[in-house]
């Protein structure tokens, strides 16, 4: 249920665009979907495709992309509707997950960690040596904030989350439960004996308002810093190894993998399963294919599915194909019979006429 409570002129006022046509005072009480909600709700349409379902729809107020005739509901007009939808989310996420500033009694501090002004410490979190702990920001129960760590302001630190010593967080960043960030990434070096582990002494650097989803695994460097950059998103259980340069604003889907010492451009989009091998650079504006496995280097703005990865045209003709590989392997097995037959009835042939040949001679 998403509380919302507000008249149309107070969305109005919150949205900072559109063009109201009804009553301002028109007060919308919960925030529902098209189908589900009633004459005191409001909802939204995406685009054109869903005026019809509009014009069906018992919401009270909407949010819609263009002026809908024969609707009693009142409405909002706004260019990007969904976009504009999102800052209302927001500000309900906000209200419903406000916390208030302190350190809870079972909280662990260490004395040489600083806290900034207006933090809330959770249950159970623990800050541990020379840690510092941005203005504003959120450590939630059961979270660590290891050595050397540094939170920035406004960050939100789930509970559960690990973030092992040397890690940075820019302002307003965002680490969702489960995560760990700064663990030792998979470095091992094959001898004939046996693997030798190699050290990971680096660490890791986030940008300002990166979010990063539960389950996430970001491994520290070998020596300097894994770094993702500014305004990255990166799903549930996605891995990154050690020593890569994530880019800004890139999006890593659910389940994708990074393997170590990978670079990524900005704006880069990796789809949900997709992945990369090491030391591998992918250039700006990039697109991986939801399970599409990357090789080998890729220009920037190109768009690559498969595994293999190969161009998008490429991979889709080749996915077209073997669709038809049954067929074309009964063809080509009609084929070769035929001229296995073929050759077997050329040799019968001459094997008849070898005598004639011989008579005459």
């Amino acid at each position: 249920m998403a509380t919302l409570d507000m008249t149309l002129g107070e969305l109005r006022e919150l949205l900072g665009e559109g063009e109201l046509i009804g009553d301002s005072e028109f007060r919308c009480r919960e925030l529902r979907g098209l189908q589900e909600a009633g004459p005191e709700d409001l909802s939204f349409v995406k685009s054109r495709k869903q005026l019809a379902a509009a014009r069906a729809s018992s919401a009270g107020a909407l949010l819609v992309p263009e002026r809908i005739g024969d609707l009693a509901a009142h409405q909002i007009v706004l260019d990007e509707p969904f976009l504009a939808l999102t800052r209302v989310l927001a500000r309900l996420a906000s209200a419903k997950r406000a916390v208030d500033p302190g350190v809870h009694a079972t909280a662990v501090v260490h004395e040489t960690a600083r806290i900034g002004a207006g933090v809330h410490v959770g249950a159970g979190a623990v800050i541990d040596q020379e840690a510092v702990v941005g203005n504003g920001a959120t450590i939630h129960a059961n979270a660590f904030v290891g050595p050397r760590c540094i939170v920035g302001e406004g960050c939100v630190i789930h509970p559960g989350v690990v973030l092992r010593e040397d890690v940075i967080l820019g302002a307003r960043v965002v680490v969702r439960s489960g995560s760990v960030l700064g663990s030792e990434g998979y470095g091992f070096l094959p001898t004939e004996e046996k693997p030798v582990p190699i050290a990971q002494i680096g660490g890791v650097e986030v940008g300002d308002d990166v979010e990063i989803g539960a389950l996430v695994t970001i491994d520290r460097a070998t020596f300097g810093r894994t770094k993702i950059g500014e305004g990255t998103k990166i799903g549930d259980m996605v891995h990154v190894g050690h020593n890569c340069r994530i880019g800004k604003h890139v999006m890593l889907l659910p389940l994708t993998a990074i393997s170590g010492s990978v670079k990524i451009g900005d704006g880069v989009i990796f789809a949900g399963r997709s992945g990369a091998a090491d030391n591998l650079e992918i250039g700006a504006g990039a697109r991986i294919g939801a399970t599409s496995v990357v090789f080998k280097d890729v220009p920037a703005d190109v768009e690559i599915w498969g595994s293999p990865a190969r161009g998008k045209l490429e991979a889709m003709r080749i996915e077209s194909l073997l669709g038809k590989l049954p067929e074309l392997f009964r063809q080509v097995r009609s084929l070769v019979d035929r001229a296995n037959s073929g050759q077997a009835n050329v040799g019968e042939d001459n094997a008849a006429s070898e005598p004639e040949a011989e008579s005459e001679l």
